[in-house]
Order: C-alpha cells, then structure tokens, then sequence
C-alpha cells in the first residue's frame, strides 16, 4: 500500500506521451502517490488541455508524432511560463542537440525512470516554483523593494503578450502591450515607457525597423530585441542599430525582469550624472 504525500496529494499534473502503456501505467502510480493525473497522448491534445485546464505542472514526451515535444514546450512557456515544464525522453542523444534551447526547462528525465524517483522530482520543481511565486511582491499588500518601471511590449502574437503582460504586472512594472509596430510608434507618442521589448519576426513592419524608428524618434527609450531564431549575425545588426539587449524568444522570466531592471537602473543612473554634470556647470558659470 502506497502511502499519499502531503507535499503531492494537491499537485495536478498533466502528463504527455504517444506511448499509450507507459502513459497509462506511469499515471496510475503517480495517483496511487497522491497527485492528480491527467493525461494527453499528443501535443494538440495536451495544449488544448492546457487552455482548459489549470496545471502545476507538465511531464512531456520530447518524440512525439504529431507535434513533437520541444514545440509543445515552446507553446506552454508563451502561453504559460509560470507552469514548471519536465522535458521526458528515451534518447539520451537528445540532451547535446537541445541544450542551448533548454531555457526554462524545469527537468530534464530520460526514459526509462523509476516511478518513485519521477515523483520526487516533480515534487521539487514544483516546490521550486511554488518558492519563487511566493516570493514575488503582492500588489496591495507587500512593500516593492523598486520603483515601478514602464514596459511596453510589442509582439504579434495575443497569447504571449497577455501572459507576459501578467507576470512582468506581478513584478511591480507597469506594462502596455501592441500587436504591431505600428501600433507601438503610435503609442510612444502618447505614453511613457522606460523599456521596450520588442519582437524581431513581425508581419508588416518588423522590429529591425520598429528598431530603427524608437532610437531615431525616442533615443532615451531602452529597447530589449526577442527573437525565436538568434545569430551573432542578426544580434550585431540589431546592436548596431542602438538596440541595448538581444535575447531568445521564449525568455527566461527571471532573466527578462533582471535585464529590464538593468537597464531601468542605467538609464536613471546616467540621468542624474547629465543633471549632476549640468549642476556643476552652472556652479562653474554663476559661483557664489
């Protein structure tokens, strides 16, 4: 008799996988340890699933036959990049190919596991998220360690920028969001931003030359370039236009909010050294 753990009998966890044996059989034990199971037998499955339902986390199968594992990954962490993500697979070759797009992968498992041990480790990455929301500042109720810096994201894709609207919100940044480049020139003339996130693969005007026209029109205003497909050819073509960070498309949270800070904290710091400087060139001019 397995005994439920107080630490997984509230965990809900869906469960992704082509193969219908190990996916059965692996998510009767996990129930039989207290947490409660769903299951998916393809990634258009477990997205669907994912809109409807409301998951601590998700077990994926990287090899899968309709959309394989690491697009599915990819889905969840726009749509969803506080759910914890385990990548699970059988091919150990696998590890090398992914790793530089391992960002935000809670684990990584390699078929096959001992039932106990998969438990144990879907505990911890749960536990580490659960740590790391706790943690997080509470508008109305905990005191903000900064001061609130205005975000303005630019992405054509709806999912990502209404996801990463509410958790950059939760940090203490007041965030406005446009579809398009356009949209986002408009809105610059009317609002203050601080920093802009900017998508580089838009339809229309894309962000090379949305790039172009913040540093021509608003050269105080830092920008922070995405891209799904990262090169040093593009990442030199973007600096060079005055583009201040280039980062990979999903970002990691943690990474984005430090980088939006980094720069934030810059641009006051160089602020009050040009009004220091001006201070002193007054004094200089007019002594006492």
């Amino acid at each position: 008799m397995v005994i439920m753990n107080k630490k997984t009998e509230n965990i809900k966890l869906l469960m992704v996988d082509d193969e219908e044996e190990f996916l059965v059989s692996s998510s009767q034990a996990l129930g039989r340890r207290g947490f409660d199971v769903d299951i998916a037998p393809n990634g258009v499955t477990a997205l669907e699933k994912m809109e409807r339902g409301n998951y601590d986390a998700v077990v994926l199968d990287v090899r899968m036959p309709d959309i394989d594992g690491i697009e599915v990954f990819q889905e969840i962490r726009q749509k969803h990049p506080d759910i914890p993500v385990m990548l699970l697979t059988g091919y150990g070759s696998l590890t090398d190919a992914f790793q530089t797009s391992k960002d935000g992968v809670a684990d990584y498992l390699f078929k096959p596991i001992e039932i106990d041990e998969l438990a144990d480790r879907i505990r911890r990455v749960v536990v580490r998220a659960t740590s790391r929301k706790a943690k997080e500042p509470r508008p109305g109720r905990d005191a903000f360690p900064a001061e609130t810096v205005n975000v303005m994201l630019v992405d054509d894709e709806i999912h990502f920028l209404d996801s990463m609207k509410k958790v950059l919100q939760r940090r203490n940044m007041d965030v406005t969001t446009a579809e398009s480049g356009r949209d986002a020139l408009d809105l610059l003339t009317r609002r203050a931003v601080d920093v802009v996130v900017l998508d580089l693969k838009m339809p229309g005007m894309d962000g090379m030359e949305v790039l172009r026209r913040i540093k021509t029109g608003f050269p105080h205003i830092e920008v922070i370039i995405l891209t799904g497909h990262p090169s040093v050819e593009t990442a030199l073509e973007v600096i060079d236009l005055g583009a201040n960070e280039y980062l990979k498309k999903p970002p990691e949270i943690d990474d984005l909010v430090r980088t939006i800070r980094k720069l934030y904290e810059e641009r006051q710091r160089a602020i009050l050294e040009r009004q220091h400087k001006l201070i002193r060139e007054i004094r200089r001019r007019f002594p006492d």
